[in-house]
């Protein structure tokens, strides 16, 4: 079954792909705030469609400034993957981002950063001797992979801030974790 052609709310999916490409983080933010506190499930396939699904996992993940939201959002994401209503690899990448924010290793290799040096560097990863064990069970590329893609990423677009890494914050975060 294509879950992706199929969904319950054509409306809220409509609303959801609008808000991922609006440039107001915060409307968008504010917005999957209301969604969880309305519904309390995290907007999945079959409510939603995959692309739905994807974009307020795209909200999600770019609300740093909000990590109650994130923790919120990792909470609920967490049963519709148990459910089979999400893709689990969205929560792969928003628990790494939420223990990120936390100052603590990821653990699927999801998160890179500029290094000390201006380069981009994976954000410390927890148990790196599972990393690939991990991300397989989550239907995730082997991180080798995942790295060569984001350092192509990076460097098509020059090796700037925004280009598929986090800046100033996330870089004040990483020298302070990598000095332990």
């Amino acid at each position: 079954m294509d879950l992706g052609a199929e969904y319950a709310d054509p409306v809220l999916r409509a609303e959801l792909l609008a808000l991922r490409a609006d440039p107001d983080a915060v409307r968008a933010r504010d917005r999957l705030w209301e969604i969880l506190d309305d519904d309390e499930a995290w907007p999945g396939f079959r409510r939603v469609g995959r692309d739905g699904a994807e974009s307020a996992w795209w909200i999600a993940q770019a609300a740093i400034d909000d990590l109650e939201l994130q923790r919120r959002c990792l909470e609920m994401l967490e049963i519709s993957v148990a459910c089979g209503d999400a893709d689990p690899a969205h929560l792969a990448c928003l628990l790494d981002r939420v223990r990120m924010a936390d100052g603590r290793g990821q653990l699927y290799g999801s998160q890179f950063v500029l290094g000390p040096d201006g380069t981009l560097v994976p954000w410390p990863i927890d148990d790196v001797e599972h990393l690939d064990v991990r991300r397989a069970r989550f239907g995730m590329e082997p991180f080798a992979e995942h790295a060569a893609r984001m350092l192509d990423r990076w460097a098509e677009a020059g090796g700037q801030p925004g280009a598929g890494a986090s800046t100033s914050a996330a870089r004040q975060q990483y020298h302070a974790a990598t000095e332990r």
